[in-house]
């Protein structure tokens, strides 16, 4: 059960921050000096190394020995299980809240305390911070949500100097309060390898009565990508998406006619795949169609709570919504 608003958690550390790290031996250590300066004296930084081969554990392990930079902890798992590897760190996360983040960013010095001052009711779940590229250009974080032709989609919306309401929070770059994201399950296993898990998470929070908050003087720096496309081809991170966008829907949307409208997109989503030769969209529903029965017993399990409809959840995650 998703607890009550408010509940507290059993902890005297305030946040952890958790990073996912494969392969990318100097990127995670200068992410991590860049926390050290960021985090209080009641925060935490967990490195999740994914069964790296480049020594980048060794190399945290000698930058941040424990003994001298007790705020590092080092998690070495056995094989790299790509974005849900975060779960493991939040199994063993002390925090109140805790921040997803990737392993290519550098935070500035006020990443940790603007976010967690968004957290100004207990309906907040989450908050998104600023993303920039090293280049200093947006990469969008604020955004709104919609739906067209059967399947939730994002728009990013410009920068603000005034936190907002947010359709989602990013993954890699947002904070949670611990507690409630322990109870939902955090990001689900039914999306592996990658990518639509951060916006699954957020949907399933916003329709279980919390809001998502965008917290512009949170700032981080962000080269992007770089891991999984070492890791996987074009198609194959096309695939991805095409699945998860499925899945989610066939978890979580709730509303007759918008399943309707769904079920009707699909065969003209699917003759244009063709048509086009689009291999990836071809295969991603492939895939998703193999997790149907996955997808439908988490529907049953997540359904229970539910507070609010689809509908209600558009409106409020819409563009004129959030810019007001």
């Amino acid at each position: 059960m998703v607890p009550e608003p408010g509940t507290p958690a059993d902890t005297t550390v305030r946040c952890s921050l958790i990073v996912l790290n494969y392969d990318q031996r100097e990127l995670v250590v200068d992410c991590v000096r860049s926390m050290l300066r960021a985090i209080g004296p009641d925060d935490e930084i967990i490195v999740v190394d994914n069964g790296s081969t480049d020594g980048s554990a060794d190399a945290i392990a000698e930058a941040f020995p424990v003994e001298d930079v007790p705020a590092v902890r080092l998690l070495r798992l056995p094989v790299n299980r790509y974005i849900f590897s975060l779960n493991a760190g939040l199994e063993i996360a002390r925090g109140r809240f805790v921040a997803f983040c990737n392993n290519d960013m550098v935070v500035e010095d006020n990443f940790v305390e603007q976010a967690l001052a968004c957290f100004v009711s207990d309906d907040v779940f989450a908050a998104c911070a600023r993303v920039l590229d090293r280049n200093g250009i947006e990469q969008g974080t604020r955004t709104s949500g919609y739906w067209k032709h059967g399947l939730l989609f994002y728009q990013p919306l410009p920068h603000t100097d005034t936190s907002t309401d947010c359709f989602f929070a990013v993954g890699g770059q947002s904070f949670y309060r611990r507690d409630v994201l322990t109870a939902m399950g955090s990001i689900d296993e039914l999306l592996w390898p990658m990518y639509h898990e951060d916006i699954e998470l957020s949907y399933r929070a916003w329709k279980s009565g919390y809001r998502i908050v965008y917290a512009p003087g949170s700032v981080c720096h962000h080269l992007g990508g770089h891991t999984s496309r070492k890791v996987f081809t074009t198609t194959q991170l096309r695939s991805f998406v095409r699945q998860n966008e499925l899945l989610m829907v066939w978890k979580d949307v709730t509303d007759p006619g918008m399943l309707l409208e769904h079920v009707v997109w699909l065969v003209p989503r699917l003759v244009m795949a063709l048509v086009r030769w689009d291999p990836g969209t071809l295969i991603g529903f492939g895939n998703a169609v193999r997790r149907l029965p996955r997808a439908l017993r988490a529907r049953r399990t997540v359904r229970p709570e539910f507070t609010r409809t689809d509908r209600e959840v558009l409106a409020l995650v819409s563009t004129e919504a959030i810019t007001g």
